[in-house]
């Protein structure tokens, strides 16, 4: 795309009154977007909707210049763009009811054939929330699955953070410009990923983290992937709306059950019991992306030290978390912690009772 053509999308998207379902509309119609360039307000008000007057009144407001000035300063940041009209731009994205019309971005964008998962989950995640991101996020590295989430505080950040420690690609869709870090605690984890990934934002350089701007992004978070895996959740998040943005899109919705008591899980709960699929094992959804799924056999052998120790205490017919602890002399955090990563590569299974039994066929 021409120069000249990037600065006309950048005048149209910060224009007032068009929003992205009408310049989507006005795209399909005349790709180059003719109609608010050429003078033809009749034509331009019939595709989006519009009255002649209000149109006229929009049209008059396309600032080039000031699309100019964006552009450039854009550049001195080392920030790119690309626009609905671009070979680039992410193809399931581009096929949701409302795509944004410009991503500003840093970093590289994925590849049309990079199969993507989203990830997401409170910001106050609690050490199973944790346990369980580490374990995903590194199951889907290492198939070659790119992890996308909101890199907030919590699960966002683990994602983001274990995603690229397996040498994954991870994407951050930004509430803010992409030049704004937010939280200002992940300046590092930030950097990295424009380094080693990629962070888009439909909001223009400079844009602050206004709470109205973190809603509208995680229609984006769902967009572009394939399917949103949620860790914890409280039935009233932002995760939630990012799985209404899901289920709107036609996205699978994957939901990891936890404990009936704890607040953080509420949310995944409530969706198991809407219908989301649980989230028992990475390796399912690793499989319904179509790749190739990690092998309990080789995650076995990769085992620390630790965890291995841990498995050599279980048998088939099933010990108790308060023995497993007398055995190893382990903290009840720190065995939990292992005894979930165990369970979601399926080597042990939990039973009633906090009761843990080596899973059939499983070798130490």
């Amino acid at each position: 795309m021409s120069c000249e053509q990037l600065v006309r999308w950048l005048a149209v998207n910060e224009a007032q009154g068009l929003g992205p379902r009408r310049i989507l509309a006005l795209y399909k119609e005349s790709p180059r977007l003719e109609p608010l360039f050429n003078g033809d307000i009749i034509n331009a008000a019939q595709i989006a909707g519009l009255s002649p007057g209000r149109m006229e009144r929009i049209i008059a407001g396309i600032d080039k210049e000031a699309a100019a000035r964006l552009w450039e300063k854009c550049c001195k940041l080392g920030i790119s763009a690309v626009t609905l009209a671009c070979r680039d731009y992410p193809p399931l994205l581009r096929q949701i009811a409302d795509p944004p019309p410009v991503l500003f971005y840093r970093g590289r964008l994925p590849r049309h054939q990079q199969v993507l998962m989203a990830v997401v989950g409170s910001r106050k995640a609690t050490a199973y929330g944790r346990q369980v991101t580490k374990v995903f996020a590194k199951a889907l590295a290492q198939s070659g699955i790119g992890v996308v989430s909101g890199l907030a505080l919590g699960i966002d950040g683990q994602a983001h953070r274990n995603s690229l420690e397996h040498k994954g690609y991870t994407l951050a869709v930004l509430g803010c410009g992409p030049d704004v870090v937010y939280p200002s605690s992940h300046k590092a984890l930030y950097r990295e990923i424009a380094e080693k990934g990629c962070l888009v934002s439909e909001f223009p350089p400079g844009t602050p983290p206004n709470s109205s701007n973190f809603p509208r992004r995680n229609r984006i978070i769902s967009g572009l992937c394939r399917g949103v895996v949620v860790v914890e959740a409280a039935v009233k998040s932002g995760a939630m709306i990012t799985v209404g943005y899901a289920l709107e899109q036609g996205r699978e919705v994957y939901a990891v059950p936890g404990n009936i008591t704890s607040a953080a899980s509420s949310g995944c709960n409530h969706l198991i019991e809407q219908g989301a699929r649980p989230a028992l094992h990475v390796n399912q959804i690793i499989l319904d992306c179509g790749a190739d799924p990690v092998n309990p056999e080789s995650e076995s052998s990769g085992q620390s030290g630790l965890s291995q120790d841990i498995l050599s205490k279980i048998d088939g017919q099933g010990v108790s978390f308060d023995e497993l602890s007398h055995l190893t002399g382990l903290p009840g955090s720190v065995l939990l912690g292992h005894l979930v990563t165990l369970e979601l590569q399926g080597l042990i299974l939990r039973l009633p009772g906090q009761k843990y039994a080596r899973a059939g066929g499983t070798e130490v």
